[in-house]
C-alpha cells in the first residue's frame, strides 16, 4: 500500500496570542497519534488537523537503480 506524507497543523493560543505549527509525518496514522499527544500537552484551546499531501512517503513498487550503480 502506498502511503503519503501528512501535514499536522496545530493552532493554539499562548497568553492570548494565536500560534500555528506545521509538522510532517510519514503516515496519516502517525499524524493522528500526534494529535492525541498534543491535546494532552496543551491546556489552552487547540485546533488540530491532519492534511494528506500528494507526496509519496512509501511505495511497495521497487525503485530503479541509478545508472552509476556499482561503479564505486
Amino acid at each position: 500500500m502506498t502511503t503519503f506524507f501528512t501535514i499536522l497543523i496545530l493552532t493554539y493560543s499562548v497568553q492570548g496570542e494565536e500560534l500555528q505549527m506545521h509538522m510532517v509525518y510519514e503516515t496519516e496514522a502517525k499524524c493522528s497519534a500526534a494529535i492525541a499527544v498534543a491535546e494532552t500537552l496543551v491546556a489552552e484551546p487547540l485546533a488540530a488537523q491532519c492534511i494528506k499531501s500528494n507526496l509519496i512517503s512509501w511505495s511497495p513498487r521497487p525503485q530503479a537503480r541509478p545508472d552509476d550503480w556499482g561503479q564505486y
